[in-house]
């Protein structure tokens, strides 16, 4: 089946809610054995038992770990090859996303947190992934965006320029890996559905402004997401490396002024 994963193991960080919940449990739906990482290990005990509980099998497993603690990071591959047994796909889907406002309202500690999480420790995950994925023959890496990456989006400054530089690393390990057979993409989502904005779609005034912006008139769901990566990582995508996928209803389509959200404007009260 062009989009079976049936004997592959993949890596899913932030994987115990939202995108990368959605995410882990397609992958595994469609065959692969998962593991899921966030900072807290009951989180990710829970994710695992849910979706092993609905696919009748030990199809996941959890570990903790913090996109700030570059040491955690690497442990966490090395307990995915001593769960599974290996590595075919790795999905960086965390994030640090607590640093907001302008650049002249970051300071400069935030920002260097936010590029050492972000940019920095991502890339640290992928190379610490690389000899696993080599070890298999191949695999795929798909690191999660933002359509704030695409363009400019001065209210999440340092966000955003963290961001566009993922896409920036995801281009050149495409390049770099890819007569390794390591198919290496970005997903870019716009506005999607999930705790963190739920301040946002539950409030009718907000939402109905946000919707207004988006073509398709509907946020994204974790769903829609999901079923990006899995398109990458399976046999489907066998021939894409080094693009970025916008999953965001068409938001982009309309230019970064008019896409341009300033959540300043938005009252949420």
């Amino acid at each position: 089946m062009i989009f079976d994963l049936t004997g592959q193991v993949a890596l899913v960080t932030g994987g115990t809610k939202g995108i990368g919940a959605g995410i882990a449990q397609l992958f595994a739906q469609h065959g692969a054995n998962v593991m899921i990482s966030s900072r807290s290990q009951a989180d990710c005990d829970r994710a695992a038992a849910a979706i092993n509980e609905k696919e009748g099998r030990q199809a996941a497993a959890g570990q903790a770990s913090d996109l700030s603690d570059l040491d955690s990071l690497k442990r966490l591959v090395e307990g995915t090859i001593s769960r599974f047994g290996g590595l075919d796909s790795l999905v960086l889907n965390a994030a640090k996303t607590n640093v907001l406002g302008s650049a002249s309202q970051t300071s400069a500690a935030d920002f260097q947190a936010m590029l050492n999480a972000n940019v920095v420790n991502n890339t640290e995950l992928a190379l610490a992934a690389h000899p696993h994925l080599v070890a298999r023959g191949g695999g795929s890496v798909i690191l999660i965006g933002s359509i704030a990456g695409t363009g400019p989006s001065p209210t999440v400054s340092a966000y955003s320029a963290c961001k566009r530089a993922l896409l920036q690393v995801m281009e050149n390990l495409a390049v770099e890996w890819s007569r390794q057979k390591i198919r290496v993409n970005a997903v870019a989502p716009g506005l999607t559905i999930s705790e963190d904005t739920r301040q946002f779609w539950e409030n009718p005034n907000v939402n109905a402004a946000f919707v207004a912006r988006i073509p398709l008139g509907r946020w994204m769901q974790a769903d829609d997401i999901a079923a990006a990566c899995l398109w990458l990582a399976s046999p489907a995508g066998s021939g894409v490396t080094g693009q970025t996928v916008v999953i965001d209803g068409g938001l982009t389509m309309r230019g970064a002024g008019e896409a341009q959200t300033d959540f300043k404007d938005l009252k949420t009260q």
